[in-house]
């Protein structure tokens, strides 16, 4: 009996447009660089191309294979389905609260982030007095009809919003939004505690005109508190009497605005970031390294692990939380890195000078500091009391550390990091493992011999140095900097989830590039890192990993497993990477229904053949950056065989 489907197929495919191809190995229908399963898309797609052209490749082709999805954090520049789009619906992230990053002019920041909810929804907004509000009534700045009409009816009108977020005493905080009246000269600004009275006084009033402009009031949180009042119109005891009429208002917001203030919303690119029921805290896309001579933009910096900074008062040496063994420490003695007039100078006045955080701690950990030379040849870090504990010793003019060591008991040495943050300022760090012991101690320095412990730095009795930002985490690696005041502070957790919908798949064969930089430990594990994971369950997934078990420091692992074909790799030397900080790495593998293969940094490894399927993944979420600190630029993905040849340009 005759098989219509195959007669139908044969016809097909003897009779293709001049353009289009049928490879038989793939079983796909290949076109401008493209490849489809279906001859009725693959003609979809070549009478859309008649029509409007084709394209040429674009600067992410390799081995002439277009990605289908894109995400060049870099450049901003995102792309699903072979279509360009915006980060946002191309990735989900989450982060339950905010964290900081490195703006393009070098100063540490807060990540874009909106504390204000309903920021588009003015109309769920409470009313007091008389007035009303009408959303998407007008023009707004960018053109668009989304802009909302307040009228003001009274003298008492107002409209508000409890918004909740962690509020410390001392934050300055930045609410604003755009305004423009025809009627209404000027409006108030206003704040509420939410259980405190004590920022109740808070308010401002602004000047409106009939031409768009951005209100701004920044005031400092003068109590502690779990959510605030944001208020439009007059509230309290504002003494400006509220003028009646309309006023278009669009996109409020509010922010951290100390440090060296907040980093744009790379999707937006200024302060405002949307929100509807919850505060929202955006990816820290446009994250800046330091290379020696320049701030280079490294993409999305991600950190999949939450930290508490255990530092309380991270930048008030000062306080009691400090103890100053003949030392003096001087405030606002010089611009820190973020931007800001509050780095410290630390004096010796006698012998053995030192300043350092009381408290205990066990297990790894690591102690972080900013330094800055003035007088001072060299900077000791270290962690201990007395007769016991761990050093290093910091070389202003070589940038690096000189001599490391641990001393008496209970104390081991690990690691060390050093970063170098420009204007003078280096970010360095010691990690080590002890039993309950004080902590986070440093001073001046004046040899390359570090001492042999606390009770025998005498011999820096002459230096002076600035420090800022004090670190300690429970982790074997440094974290981007967490600012406490008063008490200890935890970032949380960073999710990145690429939806089962944008995932280019296909059943024979996947290709997938990342790079970045990462910052890990030799933990001994065989996923210390892992890029990327998209899986299904634990018989069907894909992914990436940096392995530390055993000998190795960094080897790079190309797994796949599926249900009926098991578990199949592709593995490089034990020793690519080292553990530090902001380790370079760039990573590319094929996978297939009958093979597997990577590459890392241009150098190609050996394909396994015995893989007899892939694992069926189209309607799985990837997970990017599942265990993951540092930055990632670009991640790519093809749902075609690149081959060896591919993946060896990709990952170069």
């Amino acid at each position: 009996m005759s098989n219509p489907t195959k007669i139908y197929n044969d016809y097909v495919r003897a009779n293709l447009p001049s353009t289009m191809t049928f490879d038989s190995t793939t079983v796909r229908y290949d076109i401008n660089n493209h490849s489809f399963f279906k001859f009725k898309k693959s003609n979809w797609y070549f009478k859309y191309i008649t029509k409007f052209g084709y394209a040429s490749l674009s600067a992410y082709a390799v081995n002439n294979f277009d990605p289908d999805l894109v995400f060049d954090f870099k450049q901003n520049y995102y792309r699903t389905g072979g279509t360009e789009t915006t980060l946002s619906p191309a990735v989900t992230h989450t982060r339950a609260g905010n964290a900081t990053m490195t703006d393009s002019d070098g100063k540490i920041k807060w990540a874009p982030h909106n504390l204000l909810i309903r920021s588009e929804e003015l109309n769920l907004w409470s009313q007091l007095g008389t007035g009303s509000v009408v959303v998407d009534n007008a023009v707004a700045p960018d053109g668009t009809t989304t802009a909302a009409t307040l009228t003001i009816g009274s003298t008492t009108a107002l409209r508000y919003i409890l918004s909740s977020a962690t509020y410390t005493a001392g934050d300055k905080i930045t609410y604003s939004f755009w305004a423009r009246s025809d009627t209404v000269t000027s409006i108030g600004f206003g704040i509420n505690g939410g259980a405190s009275t004590g920022n109740n006084a808070i308010y401002a009033n602004r000047a409106v005109t009939s031409t768009w402009s951005l209100l701004e009031f920044e005031f400092t949180i003068l109590s502690s508190d779990a959510s605030l009042y944001y208020i439009i119109g007059k509230q309290g005891d504002n003494p400006v009497n509220n003028q009646l009429g309309d006023i278009e208002i669009w996109h409020p917001h509010t922010y951290r605005s100390g440090l060296g203030g907040m980093v744009n919303n790379s999707a937006t690119g200024n302060s405002y970031v949307p929100t509807t029921s919850s505060p929202v805290y955006a990816p820290r896309v446009g994250h800046h390294v330091y290379n020696g001579s320049a701030w280079v933009n490294e993409g999305v910096l991600h950190e999949s692990e939450a930290r508490t900074n255990r530092a309380t008062n991270s930048n008030l040496f000062s306080s009691n939380n400090y103890t100053k063994n003949n030392i003096s420490v001087t405030a606002s003695s010089v611009t820190s890195p973020d931007g800001s007039n509050n780095g410290w100078k630390i004096t010796p006045t006698g012998t053995n000078p030192y300043i350092r955080r009381g408290g205990s701690i066990s297990g790894n950990f690591t102690h972080s500091l900013y330094v800055k030379k003035d007088t001072a040849d060299y900077v000791v870090l270290g962690h201990g009391a007395g007769t016991k504990g761990l050093l290093i010793n910091f070389s202003f003019a070589s940038g690096t550390v000189v001599d490391t060591g641990a001393y008496g008991s209970s104390t081991t040495y690990i690691s060390n990091t050093v970063e170098n943050v420009d204007n003078g300022w280096y970010r360095i760090s010691v990690t080590g493992n002890t039993g309950a012991n004080n902590n986070l101690v440093t001073f001046p320095w004046d040899s390359a011999t570090a001492p042999t412990n606390l009770d025998s730095s005498s011999n820096a009795s002459s230096s002076t140095v600035y420090i800022y930002g004090a670190q300690t985490e429970v982790a074997s690696t440094p974290s981007s900097y967490i600012p406490t005041t008063g008490s200890t502070v935890t970032r949380a957790a960073e999710t990145l989830t690429v939806p089962a919908a944008n995932l280019p798949y296909s059943s024979t064969n996947v290709s997938i590039q990342i790079d970045g930089k990462m910052t890990y430990a030799d933990d001994g594990f065989d996923n210390t890192v892992l890029p990327w994971r998209w899986r299904l369950d634990s018989s069907n997934i894909l992914y990436n990993t940096i392995a530390t078990a055993g000998t190795r420091t960094g080897q790079p692992r190309f797994i796949q497993r599926q249900a009926t074909s098991g578990y199949d790799e592709v593995i490089g030397a034990n020793n690519v990477y080292s553990p530090n900080f902001n380790v370079p790495f760039n990573l590319a593998g094929r996978y297939g229904s009958t093979f597997i293969n990577g590459a890392h940094e241009g150098t190609l490894l050996t394909a396994n053949t015995t893989p007899t399927a892939l694992p069926d993944l189209s309607s799985t979420n990837l997970e990017l950056g599942y265990i993951f600190m540092g930055t990632i630029g670009k991640f790519r993905v093809w749902d075609e065989d690149l081959t060896d040849a591919g993946i060896e340009e990709a990952s170069t």
